[in-house]
C-alpha cells in the first residue's frame, strides 16, 4: 500500500483526482450558486430601486412644499401690501447665503439670535401684519415648525 506522503502519489492525487474531484463539486453545487447569486443581485436591485424612489419623493415633496411656501408668501404680499416679497430664487438663496434681511416691522429685536421658543413667547404680542412678516421672513430663512406652527394658530383666531 502507498503511503499518502508519498510524492508520486500526491503529484497522481493532485493532476488526476482534483481535477475530478472539482467537476464533481461543480456539477453538484452549480445550481446552487448561481441561485444563490441570483438572489443576492435581485435583493441589491430591489433596494436600488426602493432608495430611488424614496429619493424621487422626497424631491416632490420638498419641492411641492417649496411652492406652497412661495404662494403663501405671495398671497400674503397681496393681501397685506406691506408684507415681505418673497419670490422662489430668494428663498432658495437664503439657504446657501444666511437670512435675508431683518425688516424693522418684524416686531422682535435680535429675532436671529433668539430660540424659536423664545420666539413663540413674543408672537401674541404682534399685530397681525408683523405675523405676517415673521411668517413670511421665517419660511424664507430657517422654517422652524413650532414659529410657523404657533403663527398659524394665532392667524386662525
Amino acid at each position: 500500500m502507498a503511503d499518502g506522503n508519498d510524492p508520486p502519489v500526491r503529484l497522481i492525487d493532485l493532476i488526476l483526482f482534483a481535477p475530478v474531484g472539482l467537476a464533481t463539486l461543480v456539477q453538484r453545487e452549480l445550481p446552487q450558486l448561481v441561485a444563490a447569486g441570483k438572489t443576492r443581485v435581485d435583493n441589491r436591485i430591489t433596494l436600488a430601486k426602493f432608495v430611488g424612489r424614496m429619493a424621487v419623493r422626497q424631491t416632490s415633496n420638498e419641492f411641492n412644499r417649496r411652492m406652497q411656501n412661495l404662494e403663501q408668501a405671495r398671497a400674503a404680499e397681496a393681501s397685506h401690501p406691506g408684507a415681505i416679497p418673497v419670490s422662489f430664487k430668494e428663498a432658495d438663496d437664503s439657504k446657501a447665503q444666511g437670512p435675508t434681511s431683518l425688516p424693522a416691522a418684524l416686531g422682535i429685536d435680535n429675532y436671529d439670535t433668539l430660540a424659536a421658543s423664545n420666539i413663540v413667547q413674543r408672537l401674541s404680542s404682534l399685530s397681525t401684519v408683523q405675523l405676517d412678516h415673521v411668517r413670511a421672513y421665517e419660511q424664507a430663512n430657517r422654517a422652524r415648525r413650532t414659529i410657523l406652527g404657533k403663527i398659524a394658530q394665532l392667524q386662525a383666531l
